[in-house]
């Protein structure tokens, strides 16, 4: 999955420090990241926008993330977004699917906190600009103090078992055609299992028994935090599909699954599991 990253190895603590001339650079304009053109888009490093724009690495402007191994993620603060220079181009979030395991992780997880920073400039209680934390990963309003940490969103998604067939679903925002799972986001005042429970129900029109964890991961292209449950059917297996939701929506023999890649997504770990025909405690 997108967070497994071994032999590198993730380190978030807060902290705050100038960059190398190696380390990676994140320019957001709010919706989409500054990336490398080349055979593949790749991540800018901090001395080649710095050389691109005639300035020393004394002059740069921007903050540090964290690090993957001893290679640190910053975020640009130097510019209002314009057009990409040339051999750049600005990209959307899903562009990081197809990088190398730590730009992918890294480059995703970056602009997961430059997308909050944006949503943030402003104090949601009394209009003040805010300002950055000097102590912890924050954005502080210096006139009320109000504290706003960055958005981690709970989802679920379930595959749900039916003897040897599992519900496979494509919802409708989703540009890859294939099919996966039922999956949302978590409501106020329940737990994740009965988030799981009504997910199914809505948006499949079904009843299951028998939820049991599978597995988490980060999922930073929706600021997101997904936990992978299995179930059973419970009773009926007509599947009522919510048209709002999803495109399709059916139930799918083992023998007819194709294989799905486990280096990203949880869902694709949790196909995978049931085409194999594994139990949790094999996976």
């Amino acid at each position: 999955m997108i967070h497994e990253i071994l032999p590198h190895k993730l380190n978030n603590e807060f902290k705050i420090c100038g960059p190398k001339s190696t380390d990676f650079v994140i320019r957001y304009d709010g919706a989409k990241t500054l990336l490398k053109k080349g055979t593949a888009y790749t991540i800018p490093r901090v001395g080649e926008l710095l050389e691109l724009e005639g300035k020393s690495l004394g002059n740069f402007e921007g903050h540090y993330l964290f690090c993957i191994d001893e290679t640190a993620f910053f975020l640009d603060d130097s510019v209002t977004c314009g057009d990409a220079p040339e051999g750049y181009e600005y990209m959307v979030g899903r562009t990081f699917r197809n990088m190398s395991p730590v730009e992918r992780l890294g480059g995703a997880t970056a602009t997961h906190l430059a997308h909050w920073e944006s949503l943030n400039r402003f104090c949601g209680r009394c209009g003040s600009e805010m300002v950055r934390g000097e102590k912890e990963r924050s954005m502080v309003c210096p006139k009320c103090g109000n504290v706003v940490y960055p958005r981690i969103s709970p989802v679920v998604i379930v595959a749900v078992h039916n003897g040897d067939k599992l519900l496979m679903a494509h919802n409708i925002d989703n540009p890859n055609p294939r099919l996966f799972l039922i999956s949302g986001f978590v409501e106020i005042g329940e737990s994740l299992e009965q988030a799981v429970h009504r997910e199914v129900l809505e948006e499949a029109g079904l009843r299951v028994k028998n939820v049991r964890y599978f597995g988490s991961q980060p999922w930073p292209f929706s600021d997101s935090l997904i936990a992978g449950f299995t179930a059973e059917l419970d009773g009926d297996d007509t599947i009522h599909m919510q048209e709002a939701e999803l495109s399709e929506a059916m139930w799918v023999r083992r023998e007819d699954i194709p294989e799905y890649e486990t280096d990203v997504s949880i869902s694709c770990c949790l196909i995978e599991n049931f085409r194999r025909g594994f139990t949790i405690k094999d996976a």
